[in-house]
Parts: structure tokens; sequence; C-alpha cells
């Protein structure tokens, strides 16, 4: 019997969507935001494909105007532009291949989620409400620290921070990663699913390495090639002078 939901297009993909709630024993992934999926939802009509997209993914502007990056407006992409088919996000660090906002001129992108991040928030354990900064909250070369893990936080990336207390932490929750438990509801963008974002994050950021890695080794012997080359002319001309 053929479903009485409306089916509805969005650009990113090539077949009709119909509205979906998603539970937590589905184990499902949002193919926009790489997340995991909870609640309100699309999905595909085809049941060979496994397209999913968040109520709240489906919706995003095309454009954002965000207080990271002042100078230029950020367009939303559904998949990366560069030859990698990834991004590394200017706001946590980790690499991502879905949906992103980017500014083209800048080569500055973020993910859906990181840009949607409140400007405050409250830590367990910490007393004041934690301000969300685009930089490091240090100057004069001053290395900042997470306050939660002690890791370095780069000074590009954004962090939240309390100025009172000079306690800040990374964007999102590092506490020790546990097997991610899945339930509880949500729109995706908390904190609780960084662990399906970090571990795919993390395979991707390897292969990532792996291709730097091939490409140097190219470059390296393309070089070497092209040396040879000029030393092979270099000692054909001095045969013909003597």
């Amino acid at each position: 019997m053929a479903s009485s939901k409306p089916a509805v297009r969005h650009p990113s993909h090539n077949h009709p969507l119909r509205s979906h709630k998603a539970q937590a024993e589905e184990e499902i992934i949002c193919s926009g935001c790489d997340l995991d999926l909870i609640g309100a939802a699309f999905k595909c009509t085809k049941s060979e494909c496994d397209y999913f997209l968040h109520k709240s993914c489906f919706e995003l502007p095309r454009e954002n105007r965000h207080k990271s990056h002042p100078e230029h407006p950020l367009t939303l992409l559904y998949s990366p532009t560069y030859e990698s088919s990834a991004f590394a996000c200017d706001a946590c660090g980790e690499y991502g291949s879905g949906f992103s906002y980017n500014c083209s001129i800048c080569k500055y992108d973020v993910h859906v989620g990181c840009v949607s991040m409140p400007e405050t928030v409250e830590r367990e354990g910490h007393a004041h409400p934690l301000t969300l900064l685009y930089r490091s909250p240090y100057q004069k070369g001053l290395i900042f620290n997470c306050d939660e893990c002690h890791d370095t936080v780069p000074d590009n990336l954004w962090s939240y921070y309390c100025k009172k207390c000079d306690y800040g932490t990374h964007l999102h929750s590092c506490a020790v990663e546990e097997e991610p438990k899945r339930g509880g509801g949500g729109s995706g963008n908390t904190s609780r699913n960084n662990g399906g974002r970090s571990s795919a994050a993390s395979d991707l950021s390897a292969m990532l390495k792996a291709q730097r890695e091939m490409e140097r080794m190219q470059i390296e012997l393309d070089m070497a090639m092209q040396s040879a080359k000029i030393a092979k002319k270099s000692r054909k001309h001095m045969l013909k002078m003597i």
C-alpha cells in the first residue's frame, strides 16, 4: 500500500523524500550533518536508497551571516567542493563530508552543527555560563589548553570560555569517550552525538593524511626526475663545449 505522506524535494538529493520519525533502535545517521538521527526527519522514498535528513538539516537556510566570519556570507554546500571530497571544519577542527557552510573566497568551512552552537552554555561542574569564542582567549603566543581534557586547543578554533575563572573547553564535549549510547531524543546537534562524528572523522582524517603523504612523495619524485633531466641536459651541453 502506498504511503499517504506527501513527497517533497530537497536539492541535496535526486529522489523525493517523505517525512519520517526516526527511532533510536533504527541507528540512523543523517546524510546531511553525519550525526545520529532521532525524531523528526525525512527519508528517501526509494527503498534501496539509505538517505535521511534531520528536519532541521532539511530546513537549513542557503545563506548564513555568522559572527565567526563577518567579512562574507556563508553558503550552504551539500557536499565538499575540494578534491578530497572532505573539508576541515574551521570551528571544531574535525573533518566532514556532508553539509557545510562555506566561504569560497576565504576557503572557510564550518559543520552545519557547529554553526548552530549557542553563544553561551553551561558545563557540569562549573558555576558560570561559558561564552562562545571564535579564536583563542589568549594573546601574545600563550597556549590555551582545554580544562576538561587538557589538550591544546589551536588558536584558530572555537571554544567555550569563562573569563572570570579563566576556564575554557573545546567547542564540543570532550569528556573521556565511552561507547556511544543511543536514544534519549534530541535534534542531533548535541554533544551526545560527537562520538559518532569523532569515529567517522578519525577514519577520514587517517585517509586524508595518507593521501597527503602520497601526494608529498609524488611531488618529491617529480622533483627528483626534473633535477635528473636538468643535470643530463647540463652534461650534454658541457660535452658539446669540449
